[in-house]
């Protein structure tokens, strides 16, 4: 069994104090990969961010995966970068200018979509209840299992998953999760993200 990975996605509201040193605590904790997810943020402020994040993740060596702005992403010269599905739908011809192409989805039949455009991977949810889709009951663990059982594409389990829940995800054949609140509200990452990728091994 491969180890399987931990993703961090950012969110600017829940970080006490600055964001930067977040990030920089986060890609020293030596997460997997690092998803600037700021949908707030117009396209200049974006970019001023994006370039300052991917400074830190470049020099500790972090995959860093651009959001929202695919045009953008392409400017600054980075090829990895998490689509949404409306975008794919109004333009799936962007896989092409990518080295990695990602996206979310719910459902089985987002999940055969996502296939169709020939994505590289895609971040399934939400798994549990999540502060960000609290309207929303989560999907829930048979649902991923469902899903791993006939994607052709790595799938990455996202939605609430803490130091709590974490272990019910490690006999699941997916190939990692991303982790939004626990990750940006933690004053010891390194100590987390330990925890968690033991957490997820399956011995």
């Amino acid at each position: 069994m491969w180890d399987k990975k931990i993703i961090a996605i950012s969110d600017m509201d829940l970080v006490e104090g600055d964001f930067l040193k977040q990030v920089e605590k986060l890609t020293r904790a030596k997460v997997d990969a690092f998803v600037l997810r700021e949908k707030k943020l117009s396209e200049f402020e974006y970019m001023d961010l994006a370039k300052e994040v991917l400074k830190i993740c470049n020099k500790a060596k972090v995959t860093c995966i651009l959001h929202t702005y695919d045009r953008l992403s392409l400017r600054l010269g980075h090829r990895q970068f998490h689509a949404t599905l409306p975008l794919l739908r109004q333009d799936s011809k962007i896989v092409r200018y990518f080295y990695s192409i990602g996206t979310s989805i719910h459902s089985k039949e987002e999940l055969l979509e996502a296939m169709s455009y020939r994505v590289n991977y895609a971040f399934v949810g939400h798994i549990f209840e999540s502060s960000c889709k609290k309207d929303l009951a989560p999907k829930g663990l048979e649902f991923l299992k469902e899903l791993c059982s006939f994607s052709k594409i790595p799938l990455f389990a996202i939605g609430g998953i803490n130091a709590n829940n974490i272990n019910l995800l490690k006999d699941i054949n997916i190939s990692g999760v991303c982790m939004r609140e626990a990750l940006m509200c933690e004053k010891n990452p390194k100590k987390l993200v330990k925890f968690c990728k033991e957490s997820l091994k399956n011995l």
